[in-house]
């Protein structure tokens, strides 16, 4: 899957979360919700990779799947006391649908093709970078915040035990992580304007993501085919 052009990936992402709020409920949900968890088991596919350089395989699959679970999980206990079983039922999977289509789209896109990609095809550098720094905050940010986790433990402060330590271990993590993310900002500003980031001037990519012809037909395709179920669904 990370082989795909970054289009490719950004638009199967962005189609099944339209066909689950479009198809009728509950079939349309289910069938996408099947298809956005099946795709966060695909090798390659790993919470906190960069999409291409992730290790092939299927249990960085499993972890990916896991993590769409975990961050659904919430929202149907939440649309549980909200609604009654069937809304609950074609809601939840809808919401579903969103999150494992995200999660698996984090875990599969890497950063750097993606800018390179919008590149080639004359998009502003600074449009680009901002995609490009979203999806990789998360990885970053889990990695720093394992950072000051070790160092924490290192001082004697235990993020275990009862809930006043869990409070002084957040507090002391969330801090440092905060402060630290403030400080990287200023210097990734000072750092892209030096390249002329702001300049308007045309880049040339280094390594553009080949876009195959087969590819832009089947994001055309689904594009057609969102258009044509919301007409049907709104007829």
């Amino acid at each position: 899957m990370s082989a795909l052009h970054p289009f490719s990936l950004l638009a199967i992402a962005a189609a099944l979360p339209a066909f689950a709020w479009i198809l009728p409920a509950p079939a349309g949900g289910l069938a996408t919700t099947l298809i956005a968890m099946g795709l966060t088991l695909t090798p390659g596919a790993s919470p906190g990779s960069t999409g291409a350089g992730s290790t092939p395989g299927w249990r960085p699959g499993l972890v990916t799947f896991r993590t769409a679970l975990v961050i659904a999980a919430p929202f149907w206990l939440f649309l549980r006391l909200l609604h009654d079983g069937p809304t609950t039922v074609a809601m939840g999977l809808r919401i579903t649908t969103m999150v494992a289509s995200c999660v698996w789209l984090v875990a599969v896109l890497s950063p750097d093709r993606l800018v390179e990609a919008m590149v080639a095809r004359g998009w502003s550098l600074a449009v680009a970078y901002l995609f490009g720094a979203t999806l990789s905050a998360v990885p970053v940010l889990k990695a720093r915040a394992r950072r000051i986790v070790e160092a924490q433990r290192c001082r004697g402060l235990s993020p275990r035990g009862s809930v006043a330590n869990r409070l002084r271990a957040l507090r002391a993590l969330a801090l440092p992580l905060v402060l630290s993310s403030l400080h990287e900002v200023d210097e990734r500003t000072l750092a892209l304007e030096t390249r002329g980031l702001g300049m308007g001037v045309r880049r040339t990519p280094l390594a553009a993501p080949i876009d195959r012809t087969a590819e832009r037909v089947a994001r055309w395709t689904l594009l057609l085919l969102c258009l044509a179920a919301l007409i049907r669904r709104l007829a």
